[in-house]
């Protein structure tokens, strides 16, 4: 084994610690420390006993189990408080909420055979907001055998259980995502590119006429949440009138959704103001879905990947005890 064997592993695992946590900043860290673990206890791996993956992939759990302890659940506002946005009232961030935040899609789109997994199954928020609630070992189950494809032998192996315990985790979970996360109809990449072109004109009948009637608009680490086009509408307007009519977007792609980057244009030039993920409603003619991120450090991942993954889709230290560090 050398580091650019465990470097390999990078993409899964990110994946994998990003289901398994909710939140891409906490999976980066969870994914460096499982492949610094991994690199320092190098000599106690015996490949006849499994293989690296196998092996990595149970620091990796292990590690993610740890940080549960201390973040069991990532929310998202509706899961907190009634609906209700006071238009025009200061919005007060709830900075000690751990949110359940996006990734971009891009970390499940390492190979074929990964991606081909991903869309089947699905990696949309809606699903790891359920996966959450699930306890850490179904949890794993799902996200091993439906997103990344892992077989119920090298599930059980990494979990270090059984296969009858593997199948039964599993069915487990996927009744729970069944039943608490609905699989709208496909949004359409055209609908976002409206969408996002009302926004650059500040038009907010434009906006309004693309949402659905009941839609559903978030926006943490602000835990006031509503439903329908009428409070929608009326915050569009009063964003506009707020912060001006100049603004830019940036197509993004995040846990297989299509989204935008928004920025707002100053006189100094633009500047990152959100991250803004999208999802159909059941007609999949409108949005059904606005979840919108005030948060830099979330842009400017999206900007280090998320940009880059839309634009090339369109375009269809060994010897040492440290293992090297992720790129930046």
């Amino acid at each position: 084994m050398d580091a650019s064997d465990l470097a390999a592993l990078r993409g899964g695992l990110l994946a994998f610690c990003y289901q398994m946590l909710g939140s891409p900043f906490d999976a980066e860290d969870a994914a460096q420390d499982a492949l610094e673990r991994a690199w320092r206890s190098r000599d106690a791996y015996d490949p006849a006993r499994g293989a690296l993956s196998t092996w990595v992939y149970r620091i990796a759990r292990n590690v993610c189990v740890d940080r549960i302890r201390e973040s069991p659940r990532r929310p998202l506002p509706r899961d907190l408080s009634d609906p209700g946005i006071d238009v025009g009232a200061p919005l007060v961030p709830a900075r000690d909420v751990p949110w359940l935040v996006p990734a971009p899609t891009s970390w499940w789109a390492d190979s074929e055979p990964e991606r081909a997994v991903a869309e089947a199954s699905g990696v949309r928020l809606a699903v790891t907001l359920v996966l959450q609630a699930l306890p850490p070992r179904q949890r794993g189950v799902f996200i091993l055998r439906e997103v990344l494809g892992h077989s119920a032998a090298e599930t059980a192996q990494i979990l270090e259980t059984s296969v009858p315990a593997v199948n039964s985790a599993l069915q487990r979970a996927k009744v729970a995502v069944a039943e608490r996360s609905t699989r709208p109809a496909p949004l359409r990449r055209d609908t976002v590119e409206r969408y996002a072109r009302a926004i650059e004109r500040a038009d907010v009948a434009a906006l309004a006429a693309l949402v659905a009637d009941d839609v559903l608009f978030e926006m943490p680490p602000v835990p006031r949440w509503s439903i329908g086009r009428e409070t929608y509408a009326a915050f569009m307007a009063h964003l506009f009138s707020w912060q001006g009519s100049r603004w830019l977007t940036r197509p993004i792609s995040a846990n297989g959704q299509h989204g935008i980057l928004l920025l707002i244009v100053t006189d100094e030039g633009p500047r990152p103001h959100t991250v803004q993920l999208f999802e159909a409603d059941a007609t999949g003619t409108r949005i059904g879905h606005v979840l919108v991120y005030r948060d830099e450090a979330l842009f400017a991942l999206f900007e280090r990947e998320g940009v880059v993954a839309v634009r090339t889709a369109d375009l269809d230290s060994a010897g040492t005890d440290e293992f090297p560090p992720a790129r930046t």
